[in-house]
């Protein structure tokens, strides 16, 4: 499932380029030698019937063998139409509960809260979803009896294997879990360790005008996959440092950035030496919980997990190729 950043196609092309010269080179001085065996090379020719007899053999057989193998890997583009499936989704993390995010019903997303802000409990049918993390395999999940999946009383699915402690500080999600009767993961999903300039910049350039320090700022996770099928690589990146966190979407052939989420500890007015809002202890940190295709459409969601303190937070992204849209959000 993994991907490469396109960035280094580039220096896998430079190298190509380095090796094609050296070969030319040393070809050069091997023509006027390789004038002489021509001749030679009558016997060669009564070697050819061999050689077409493995050439009968089928490399020719091979080659459609081959070109059958390669359509399943290379998924169609999005139908772009949603399944009729209602489905809810739950959010785990290191509590018992999963806390309900909202579902597709079938035609709309519906949030986890009515009009009144009053939560509405999911009526849990299914016996098994599937349970998505970033860095993990999709996996089957059996969902159990009910229990409180917030302190406010809301009450979600046990679903088993429970979630992975989600990172540090340790409090919120680690993981999605949902049914589904279509293809959850379309496309490749890769995760990127690296500290990519041009993304770093994006990140410092999310804070312009704000008065926040991002010197310090670093790439905290880089996920790149085709989010909207157009054959097109999309990066999600987390940039933060001590008091700031942003997440972007890049797109990784242009480099345009869009700011998804953006969260800083107010900065100190010079003119009155205060705050120009009351102080925080720290800012929301970002990550993506998970990628995936939650309404069977073809295009792949992004779950992202925000959290500060003993708050945290789910949303769910849609991306349509210009602009994302946050289709669910849900705290606890």
């Amino acid at each position: 499932m993994t991907r490469s950043p396109r960035l280094l196609l580039a220096l896998a092309a430079l190298t190509l380029v380095g090796a094609a010269c050296t070969q030319q080179e040393s070809v050069t001085p091997v023509t006027p030698a390789a004038t002489t065996p021509p001749t030679t090379v009558a016997p060669t020719s009564t070697v050819a019937p061999p050689v077409t007899e493995p050439a009968v053999t089928q490399p020719e057989a091979t080659a459609p063998e081959t070109t059958t193998t390669v359509p399943p890997t290379t998924t169609p583009p999005p139908s772009g139409t949603p399944s009729s499936t209602s489905t809810q989704f739950f959010s785990g993390g290191d509590a018992d509960g999963w806390l309900y995010v909202g579902r597709w019903t079938g035609n709309a997303w519906e949030a986890a809260v009515d009009e009144n802000q009053q939560p509405r409990q999911p009526a849990i049918a299914s016996d098994e979803v599937l349970i998505h993390e970033i860095d993990l395999e999709p996996t089957v999940g059996t969902v159990g009896a009910t229990a409180e999946a917030c302190s406010d009383g809301r009450i979600g699915p046990v679903i088993a294997p429970n979630a992975r402690a989600p990172e540090d500080p340790g409090f919120g999600y680690r993981s999605i879990a949902f049914a589904a009767d279509w293809p959850t993961q379309p496309r490749p999903i890769a995760l990127v360790d690296a500290q990519v300039d041009s993304y770093v910049a994006a990140g410092a350039a999310a804070f312009d005008g704000t008065g926040v320090d991002t010197s310090s700022g670093t790439i905290e996770q880089i996920v790149v996959s085709d989010l909207d099928g157009d054959g097109d690589d999309e990066s999600l990146v987390a940039f933060g440092g001590t008091g700031f966190s942003t997440l972007l979407l890049v797109d990784a052939d242009s480099g345009a950035a869009l700011t998804v989420a953006r969260d800083s500890i107010p900065v100190a007015d010079p003119d009155t030496a205060s705050t120009t809002e009351p102080a925080a202890a720290s800012s929301e940190t970002h990550r993506i919980l998970a990628v995936a295709d939650l309404n069977g459409d073809g295009l792949m969601e992004f779950v992202a997990h925000a959290w500060e303190g003993t708050d945290a937070t789910v949303i769910v992204n849609s991306y349509d190729g210009t602009e994302v849209t946050a289709v669910l959000t849900t705290s606890c």
